[in-house]
């Protein structure tokens, strides 16, 4: 019997290099608006939170309603950039698929929407070993840090969630992990930026050691 019977990745940063793409828009499109707000601290305030909740956010720092097409703006220029520009996480295709030949389940579970990991997972050539089992924000009541997500991905994959290991790069995500019920795996690729080892989890940096952390060995 492996280690874990269902493993479940994040999408963004975990999977592929969205991040920098997406909080420069954000910084671009905030600037636009009035509130100077640098790529870093878009990314120190809302790595992990849906997009929705990031906006709301920065609308209460405004003080004064953003444009009320700053979300269909956001969403049409990630596109474009991520069309061009995105790349997978380093060694993350090689991972996910060693996993699936080597018969375990995986899915993805985000606070992404479909639409966006439709595109993210398919420029990468990712797409291909999730087919149907991607979970989105739509899909639930409460994102991240709540437990939601995680739970309908058990749910519809059919795995206790004490038998699942989800593979997070944020706080947030860590938090609903384990909220859930599950093992949590970090995933820090510089270094642990958001302090999920004091919530207990383990890290680790190189995709290349996934297998092994899931008991499927190399």
């Amino acid at each position: 019997m492996t280690t874990y019977d269902l493993v479940i990745f994040d999408c963004d940063g975990v999977l592929v290099d969205t991040e920098p793409i997406r909080d420069e828009v954000v910084s671009f499109l905030l600037n636009e608006s009035g509130l100077q707000v640098s790529p870093e601290e878009v990314a120190r305030r809302s790595t992990g939170l849906a997009d929705a909740v990031m906006w709301e956010m920065f609308q209460a720092d405004l003080g004064s309603p953003l444009p009320v097409d700053i979300l269909d703006r956001h969403l049409s220029m990630e596109e474009e950039r991520y069309r061009i520009y995105l790349q997978a996480m380093p060694g993350a295709v090689e991972a996910v698929g060693h996993l699936v030949a080597a018969g375990m389940p995986v899915c993805v579970a985000s606070n992404g929407t479909l639409e966006r990991m439709e595109v993210t997972l398919g420029v990468t050539g990712l797409a291909g070993y999730f087919g149907k089992y991607v979970f989105g924000i739509s899909q639930v009541a409460h994102g991240k840090p709540a437990p939601d997500i995680y739970l309908l991905a058990a749910q519809r994959m059919g795995v206790s969630p004490s038998r699942c290991a989800v593979i997070e790069d944020s706080r947030l995500g860590a938090e609903a992990g384990l909220a859930a019920g599950m093992t949590v795996l970090g995933y820090c690729p510089h270094e642990d930026l958001w302090g999920l080892e004091k919530l207990g989890v383990q890290t680790f940096s190189d995709m290349s050691v996934l297998a092994g952390l899931v008991g499927l060995g190399r």
